[in-house]
């Protein structure tokens, strides 16, 4: 095709020109690409983390749930269910004394049946030191967090005053890591016949925790549950909706902010083409007269904004690329240290790539267009006037 072997000629005639435009397209897939994949991975994340200790599905009425265990048995019937933990939750306060003296702070208290913790949970998987024995009824977990604030070590005493304001001494026998900051340095985990025992509940729980294989089908269950046990229940979406709006906010707040780039390096095309236009007016008008149609004309510098507009795009999607895994790979420690975690987590579908290409494309073709057309329009008198 003529049109094709004309419009590369201009861009290797053109080369700064060219480079500049190719290089403008190629920052803005990359940076709307890496941070996209950054940000997805930082909010998967922190959505894990949170789930980490808590659960799928919260059952309760906010009040006395006195056959527990019958109500755990059904649902654990339930296609999609992990675990069920009976659960009292309260809030209370913590006292250490040790090397910094008196510490004393308002604490989150789960108290958990054990061997249903662990199932659900995998409780188990994160007490990084120690162990929890739900048999000794003064056990207690800690976060590490909370026992780093209180150089604590596993063996310590602590006590414990409930929101009833009971008292109970309690031993360190292990220490937790969840991932999730909030949780490490405020909550506290002790078995259920102790936690029964601090609110004064007896043989009750005030909430059933449901653990799913799959979290994105919290709604699903917990209308299963509700029919089943006709108790109140609700999602981890629910309960975190603050959080999860948050995030969904600072994402998109973000995507449109960073597509600035893409249309700034849509312009840069177009002022490259359109001075091409101003500086190949002569040819132009030569190519008419040769019998170009102006159909053809359009072809010649819309083919030159694709031909850029494919090698920008190109470039910056393997960059991109490459760049995500070096830092899915490589522990960036200032990141590292902000956001409590040890690697940055990159999550990117290629859904989302091929929007990103997709928006790319329609730019730099709107940007071809309107200088293409002025190509396209111009007379042939007045363009072989023109010198």
């Amino acid at each position: 095709m003529v049109e094709f072997f004309i419009g590369k000629k201009q861009i290797v005639e053109r080369k700064r020109q060219s480079l500049i435009s190719v290089i403008g397209i190629t920052i803005g897939v990359m940076v709307l690409t890496i941070s996209i994949g950054i940000a997805n991975g930082l909010n998967e994340n922190m959505i894990k983390n949170i789930l980490s200790m808590t659960s799928h599905v919260f059952l309760g009425n906010y009040g006395r749930i006195e056959n527990y265990m019958e109500i755990k048995e059904k649902i654990e019937q339930l296609d999609g269910v992990k675990g069920v933990v009976p659960t009292i939750e309260t809030q209370g306060i913590f006292k250490h004394t040790g090397p910094l003296g008196l510490y004393v702070a308002g604490i989150k208290i789960e108290g958990y049946h054990l061997e249903s913790a662990n199932k659900a949970l995998d409780l188990d998987e994160k007490i990084v030191e120690g162990e929890f024995n739900d048999e000794v009824v003064n056990s207690i977990l800690i976060g590490r967090e909370l026992a780093n604030t209180i150089e604590g070590k596993i063996g310590d005493d602590v006590i414990i005053i409930s929101s009833e304001n009971h008292e109970i001494t309690f031993k360190i026998t292990g220490i937790f890591q969840s991932g999730y900051y909030d949780y490490d340095v405020n909550m506290v985990i002790v078995p259920l016949q102790a936690a029964q025992y601090l609110m004064y509940s007896g043989d009750a729980v005030n909430k059933i925790d449901i653990r799913l294989n799959n979290p994105y089908r919290a709604e699903i269950i917990r209308d299963q549950v509700v029919e089943l046990t006709e108790l109140q229940g609700r999602t981890w979406g629910e309960v975190n909706s603050n959080l999860l709006a948050a995030l969904s906010l600072e994402k998109t707040v973000m995507v449109l902010v960073f597509s600035l780039i893409i249309v700034i390096a849509g312009f840069v095309v177009w002022v490259t083409l359109n001075t091409l236009v101003r500086e190949k007016t002569k040819d132009i008008g030569i190519l008419r007269a040769m019998g170009f149609s102006k159909k053809s004309i359009m072809k010649i510098f819309m083919i030159q904004g694709i031909i850029l507009g494919i090698l920008g795009i190109t470039i910056g999607t393997i960059l991109s690329l490459v760049i995500l895994e070096y830092i899915k790979n490589n522990s960036l420690s200032v990141i590292s240290s902000i956001y409590y975690l040890t690697n940055i987590p990159v999550e990117i579908s290629t859904k989302e790539i091929l929007y990103i290409i997709f928006a790319n494309v329609f730019v730099v073709l709107v940007s071809s267009i309107f200088p293409a057309y002025r190509a396209a329009r111009m007379d042939t008198v007045e363009a072989l006037r023109y010198e």
